[in-house]
This record gives structure tokens, C-alpha cells and sequence, in this order.
């Protein structure tokens, strides 16, 4: 199995497609706001969270089912994100991403992802990405937890000193 370089890119007005409006892509997308992307959803329903991300004016919901060459919807994106509940839709999703050569991670399959998504700790002016290479996601989601932790503290040390 291939190992995977972490990689920080500048994701400001750059666009995101993500099929699927679900726990997982919800999480996904509330991360990837946080970056600045312009994120374009296609789901036929979406969690209440995406609902209200749609009506703000904070990403595009296009209502309706993935099919291979929807206009304007993976064009110009940076990547995709393919967190459906169906493999199938997940896998069609991957086969066009390859045609078209546009980096692609599917939600259920790491054997197809171009790129793994990671846990995100921020603070301080630092940024980490943590991956267990996709294979044990509460390892790294508990290692994520840690460097927050440190991070968070670091920036109260950084605070008290301010202040002596």
C-alpha cells in the first residue's frame, strides 16, 4: 500500500464538491469552511446542519442524485469528497473524478482514495493534519484530540505571559 504525503494547500475560494449531505460529509464540510472553500454539495437530502449552511449563503446544495456529467458540478474542483451511503454512487463518483483527473476520497473505501482526510488541530498559528494512513481512525482521532489539547494550552501559556 502506497503512504501518503501531508500536504497543506490554499483551499481560500477554491472549490470543493461533496456528494453526499450526511454525518460524515457534514463534519467534512464544517472543516473545510474553516479553510475558506467555495464547497458545492449534491445531495437529494441533507442533515439539518448542511440545511442551514445552504441558507446562510455558506455553500451551494444542489438537490437532487449523482449521475456521471452532472454540468458544473465537478468542474474546476480542487477535489472530491464521495461520503454517500451507497457504494456504488461512492464508486461512480471515483470512476469520473479518474476520468477527469480531479483527486477524489471516498468515505468507505481507502483502497480508492487519492488523498486521506484528515483530523484537524488548530491553534497558535499552527495547523496539524493527523492521519493513521486511513486504516485506524479512532487512533487518529484520539491523537488529533491530544495536539488540540497541547495546542490549546500552548496558547493559554502564550496568554498568561501576556499578562505578567
Amino acid at each position: 500500500m502506497s503512504r501518503y504525503f501531508p500536504l497543506f494547500i490554499d483551499l481560500e475560494k477554491k472549490k470543493i464538491t461533496v456528494i453526499g449531505a450526511g454525518t460524515i460529509a457534514s463534519r467534512r464540510i464544517r472543516t473545510l469552511l474553516n479553510f475558506g472553500a467555495r464547497i458545492t454539495v449534491l445531495a437529494p437530502e441533507a442533515s439539518e446542519e448542511v440545511e442551514k449552511l445552504a441558507e446562510e449563503g455558506k455553500l451551494i446544495w444542489r438537490k437532487g442524485c449523482y449521475a456521471p456529467g452532472l454540468t458544473g458540478l465537478l468542474e474546476d474542483a480542487v477535489f472530491v469528497l464521495a461520503a454517500t451511503d451507497s457504494g456504488e454512487t461512492n464508486r461512480a463518483v471515483w470512476q469520473e473524478c479518474r476520468r477527469l483527473g480531479i483527486p477524489v476520497n471516498l468515505s468507505d473505501d481507502r483502497e480508492k482514495c487519492d488523498f486521506y482526510f484528515p483530523g484537524i488541530a488548530a491553534g497558535g498559528g499552527i495547523v496539524a493534519g493527523i492521519t493513521a494512513e486511513g486504516k485506524n481512525h479512532r487512533l487518529a482521532k484520539e491523537v488529533t484530540e491530544q495536539v488540540r489539547d497541547l495546542l490549546a494550552q500552548r496558547e493559554r501559556e502564550a496568554e498568561d505571559l501576556k499578562w505578567k
